[in-house]
């Protein structure tokens, strides 16, 4: 569902880190960057056109449960995602999309945005199947940077504070003889701090899926935008919260959680932070 509440996943559960293995009818030396955790690199396809249908196969380690589907930083228009049920590659069934809608399965003719995300009935499976034949510009080379299989842990229904945003690209700065700055610069990464200010005990499963995230041994994925975008939501839609910003994050610091003036029947406080993990 989407509510524009702030989402939160398990980690993706194809990741070539972990195991997964993708294939790819042209571009294949590159397919692996579509399953890393590198927001820039991309797979791309070699002497594709319109007329030309890429298929993208992802094996994961294993059987796996999804319920979710990302495709970030793409340029498809014609697409079909499918997965597979006894070696079949089969529709997903009940999908609900970016825009609230419901579809019978994960296929689009005319996509016009460069993220796309994908709600439906869970299931269980080793494969995915990924069909591209038309791009967005007619006759481009097809690409896509982070293809992300995974489940729903839960979507906030109140609306904490965002504070204390840092976006890092992790600078070193060594002085030269010349005196002059040499300015190195690493992956971006991104810190934050959920704050949940006399927050209503009718919101309590907020606060319950906190506390289940504080215990979390594994990473997490975080989507601060929970599926809004466009001049409807955010007027400007800065770092961090638009669709393609989703963020593998671990929760940091010590939980903080108390009742306002400490009267155990008023609302609570609490403030969760989290960073951006490995």
């Amino acid at each position: 569902m989407i509510s524009g509440g702030i989402k939160f996943f398990s980690k993706s559960k194809c990741l070539y880190a972990d195991g997964a293995t993708i294939s790819a009818t042209s571009g294949n030396a590159a397919a692996p960057r579509a399953i890393d955790k590198n927001p820039v690199t991309h797979w791309r396809s070699v002497g594709s056109v319109d007329s030309t249908t890429e298929t993208i196969i992802i094996t994961f380690d294993g059987s796996q449960t999804i319920d979710r589907v990302f495709l970030i930083d793409h340029n498809w228009k014609q697409y079909t995602v499918k997965y597979s049920l006894v070696g079949v590659y089969t529709h997903f069934a009940n999908v609900t999309t970016l825009n609230g809608s419901t579809q019978t399965n994960v296929s689009e003719t005319a996509y016009g945005q460069s993220t796309s995300y994908y709600e439906f009935t869970e299931v269980t499976t080793d494969s995915i199947e990924i069909t591209v034949t038309t791009t967005q510009v007619a006759d481009e080379e097809k690409y896509i940077s982070r293809i992300v299989a995974t489940s729903e842990l839960g979507t906030l229904q109140g609306y904490p504070g965002v504070s204390s945003m840092t976006q890092s690209r992790n600078t070193r700065v060594n002085k030269m003889l010349s005196g002059k700055d040499s300015v190195q610069k690493s992956e971006e990464s991104v810190d934050f701090q959920l704050v949940f200010k006399d927050y209503p005990a009718s919101f309590s499963a907020d606060l319950d899926l906190m506390a289940e995230l504080f215990e979390m041994e594994d990473n997490f994925l975080v989507w601060l935008c929970g599926g809004r975008y466009g001049s409807d939501y955010f007027r400007y839609s800065i770092r961090g919260f638009r669709l393609q910003d989703l963020y593998e994050m671990q929760i940091d610091k010590d939980f903080d959680i108390s009742y306002s003036d400490n009267v155990y029947i008023n609302q609570i406080n609490q403030k969760i932070s989290f960073t951006e993990a490995v």
